[in-house]
């Protein structure tokens, strides 16, 4: 193996490869290819261009532009002319980027076409601008560096290991970017270790997709494999498309990317085979469990065997799988090796060069960093009795302190000179580094309970409704910053997208201590803000949830199309989008404009609105049109479609609602007689049930019972509380998604008097069927919180209920259902015993309930009433206590 002393080195062993390709550069229509020699002779021509141009060593050059063999040649050719090479983010803001130009006091910088048109270069105090490759502009006369001289006879100068080869500024994740100067000692240290393990050989080909002034892709992506005398490919762009085109008609071997990429490289093969039928798709997985299996457990690898078709299909040669940048979750990890490739992950920092830990081929524990680095030393600083602590480190490829800032650098060393990472983890008995969390991350609450984000985050995000989501600490409350996946919400049914996802945060949050589940969310539908390598900007957090929460978030900005044009030019659309302004007069609309999530349109609000649409414009929808709106488009598009119809009242909107309430026959009765005698022997008789409060039951008017929902055995309690003659005239809500999925259960749900209630597609049917059940006189047995609590702690009460009672002002009787929780809570398969209670508190009102209750409307302040009542008896009995 050879080794190298300083980057310079690399430049001598080009000329020797000859005609071998070094870069391949994808663009639409084909690929510019430049060989080792070629590459050898542009460089050399730069270096004598900058000596001759007076640039001194030490000197910073900056860097400003995509991927490309022409910035590859720059970076390499200041290198090698003993300045320093300064890569500036290519997306940075103008202000960032004239900012650091001062900073660094840089009076030239290499930039490509487009980017030399930028502001910070037009002021008379700009550095001077060469223009990358033989491109220049004609307008204001800089040129290429073609115009640089080119007596390739001028000496080098000297270069030392000591001498600072780059300045790379941070991420800036938890606030603004340090700049960090790296030595050629620590850059080479990196890579004559990365060199030493051969990931990468001749003839191999890597695909780059990430941005060359990181200093992960740098390293892993470039340096590596130009060392290692491998061809290093650049795609047409960072799309999925671009990705695999380069893919195939590269045949990489090697791909360098970040957890996300192979997030979505995961998600896509599973798509695809769910695509080829149920029963592919079952298969698929199938020998997925086996191949992660015989992989883990006896070393066999056989993915690609079984998964070669797929391998033909997206990247036929593609072998080696490195990921950085991030964690990479475990279970996509196993997934992929388990369809074939090798994955290989590992933990750094820019302050390292960038590399600490990694997994090697033949050293490897998934869910782990790796092991150290040879020549790096890693310790845990002040453990905790988990053995967590800061992960300190040391080695020749540690940085000595960031560039004119003794504060950060005195803060960034303990007193014995090792490197504080501000991540904290610990090291198994193998020497594995385990990964907790970013020490400058962790979230304190008011009550001093620390919060690791990360692994709340994964929690959470792992629920099918949510894309991102990001924790963060709010006046001293842990709370979600969510992006939702529109498209599950939409398949779902797109009328509660809120209440779906609070939903969804609380079945999430059963997997979690208490103290760690969020007490409130936000919503925005922009992905979350993230660094190239995808680390969350967490600093911009705390002012972007707060935007959310205040309803400040800057409308959507779409673009329009012909289709969109033809839309809003249509009868229906014209009409309607001329309604939808005079409606929200103070809120700016566009056709990516959500209901639910701008407007604030929840499933009620959406029956207000439908009837108004009804009453001015004659356009009626269905409900399964309202659960496929998530945009103002889509409800153009449903608009478009459907039929004029007069506007119908509540208790008109379900013309089958009589066959859920006609009289039962002698069969059907006995067959309730026997089921509900069943029903209280084992609920009074196995499970001890006491009923409190019975004598409070109404004897003749219809009414509604409200209890709290915890378990599967709530609705059994209160039928089993019930004296049979009230029982024989009762009736329940029941959700669609469980009691009415088939025969059998639709069978039960007839005998047992259940009427379907569906939340999310049908919430207008589902309010007239309670409407109708209260106007044949009988009683209505609903659970406001429509789903059972994940913790047994009371939930949020829809307000459905109070649409209920608010048009029809029968009384509701408030009820607590306890210990049903303790007996049989969701995560459990099957109950166990435990005492039950059933407590019926005194009718109330309608009026009483919002003369007392909270809310914007009168059915939010009857539902939140109700509740109010509920919890109170739930304070008495302790049923609410602390959990988790």
């Amino acid at each position: 193996m050879i080794t190298h002393r300083t980057l310079a080195d690399l430049l001598a062993s080009f000329a020797e490869r000859g005609d071998a390709p070094a870069l391949v550069a994808h663009g639409t229509s084909h690929a510019e290819t430049v060989s080792y020699a070629g590459l050898a002779h542009i460089v050399g021509r730069v270096v004598a261009g900058l000596i001759a141009h007076g640039v001194g060593r030490g000197e910073p050059v900056g860097l400003l532009g995509p991927n490309s063999s022409h910035w590859v040649a720059a970076y390499i050719a200041i290198v090698s002319a003993g300045a320093t090479a300064m890569p500036f983010d290519e997306f940075a803001s103008d202000d960032n980027l004239a900012s650091a130009l001062t900073n660094t006091k840089c009076r030239l910088v290499f930039a490509s076409a487009t980017h030399a048109r930028r502001a910070p270069f037009q002021s008379a105090s700009a550095p001077t601008v060469m223009i990358l490759g033989d491109q220049w502009l004609q307008d204001d006369r800089r040129s290429s560096w073609e115009t640089l001289p080119a007596d390739t006879r001028r000496a080098h100068p000297p270069i030392s290991p000591e001498d600072i080869a780059m300045i790379v500024h941070t991420s800036g994740t938890t606030g603004s970017p340090k700049a960090v100067p790296l030595s050629h000692a620590n850059l080479i240290a990196n890579l004559n270790a990365l060199l030493a393990e051969r990931l990468v050989k001749f003839g191999d080909r890597v695909l780059l997709p990430l941005p060359l002034h990181h200093i992960y892709p740098l390293m892993g992506g470039l340096l590596v494999p130009l060392a290692s005398g491998a061809t290093v490919v650049f795609p047409a762009g960072i799309s999925g498309p671009e990705i695999r085109e380069a893919l195939q008609r590269s045949r990489a071997t090697h791909l360098v990317g970040v957890p996300r990429f192979y997030e979505a490289l995961l998600s896509t093969i599973r798509a695809r085979l769910r695509g080829r039928g149920k029963i592919t798709a079952a298969i698929g997985q199938l020998l997925l469990v086996a191949s992660i299996w015989a992989r883990r457990r006896i070393g066999l690898k056989i993915g690609r065997i079984l998964f070669r078709r797929l391998h033909k299909e997206i990247a036929p040669s593609l072998g080696l799988l490195v990921s950085g940048g991030a964690a990479l979750d475990p279970e996509v990890e196993s997934a992929l090796e388990g369809l074939g490739w090798d994955v290989l992950t590992g933990y750094g920092l820019t302050e390292a060069a960038p590399i600490l830990t990694f997994n090697r081929m033949n050293a490897k524990r998934i869910g782990t960093a790796g092991l150290p680095l040879k020549e790096v030393a890693l310790r845990i600083a002040n453990p905790d009795q988990n053995g967590v602590g800061e992960i300190q480190a040391r080695g020749p490829n540690v940085f000595a302190g960031y560039r004119d800032n003794q504060d950060a650098t005195r803060a960034a060393f303990s007193s014995d000179g090792w490197f504080r990472t501000g991540d904290l983890g610990f090291m198994d008995t193998d020497g594995f580094l385990h990964i907790v969390a970013r020490a400058t991350e962790t979230i304190v609450l008011s009550d001093g309970k620390k919060i690791f984000p990360e692994s709340v985050e994964e929690i959470y995000a792992d629920h099918p409704l949510i894309r991102e989501v990001a924790v963060l600490s709010d006046a001293g409350v842990l709370v979600a910053l969510i992006v939702p996946n529109l498209d599950a919400i939409r398949a779902l049914g797109a009328s509660r997208v809120e209440a779906s996802l609070r939903e969804a945060l609380a079945e999430s949050g059963s997997r979690l201590p208490s103290y760690a589940r969020v007490a409130g969310f936000a919503v925005i539908r922009d992905a979350l803000p993230r660094t190239h390598l995808g680390k969350l900007r967490r600093h911009l957090l705390r002012s972007l949830y707060a935007r959310a929460r205040e309803g400040h978030m800057p409308p959507p900005t779409d673009s329009v199309s012909v289709e969109d044009e033809a839309l809003l030019a249509s009868p229906a659309g014209a009409r309607l989008w001329a309604w939808l302004h005079a409606r929200f007069p103070d809120r700016p609309l566009s056709l990516d404009t959500s209901p639910q999530l701008d407007l604030g349109v929840d499933s009620l609000g959406w029956i207000d609105l439908t009837l108004d649409m009804q009453n001015a414009l004659g356009i009626t929808l269905t409900e399964d049109s309202i659960a496929r709106v998530i945009t103002l488009r889509d409800l153009l598009r449903e608009a478009s479609a459907a039929t004029a119809q007069s506007a119908e009242s509540l208790s008109q909107r379900l013309p089958v609602r009589g066959s859920w309430l006609t009289e039962h026959g002698p069969g059907t009765r006995t067959i309730q007689w026997i089921l509900a005698a069943l029903n209280r022997v084992i609920l009074r008789g196995v499970f001890r049930l006491e009923v409190r409060g019975v004598e409070h039951l109404p004897r003749e008017c219809p009414f509604v019972i409200c209890p709290n929902h915890a378990s599967f055995l709530d609705p059994f309690a209160i039928a089993a509380a019930l004296p049979w003659p009230m029982l024989r005239r009762t009736y329940w809500g029941g959700w669609t998604g469980l009691l009415f999925k088939g025969p059998v259960t639709r069978w039960f749900s007839r005998v047992a008097q259940v009427i379907p209630v569906d939340p999310d597609r049908a919430v207008g049917s589902s309010l007239s069927l309670g409407a109708a059940v209260l106007d044949h006189g009988h009683v209505l047995v609903w659970f406001p919180e429509g789903a059972r609590s994940p913790d047994g702690q009371l939930q949020r009460f829809n307000p459905g209920i109070g649409v209920i009672v608010d048009r029809h002002k029968v009384p509701i009787v408030p009820a607590l259902i306890a210990g049903t929780f303790d007996a049989w809570p969701r995560k459990r398969r099957w109950p166990r015993l435990a005492s039950i209670a059933v407590s019926f508190d005194r009718p109330v009102s309608a009026s009483a309930l919002e003369s007392a209750g909270h809310g914007k409307s009168a059915p939010e302040r009857i539902a939140n009433g109700v509740r109010d009542i509920v919890l109170t008896l739930g304070a008495a009995s302790n049923e609410f206590g602390q959990r988790g």
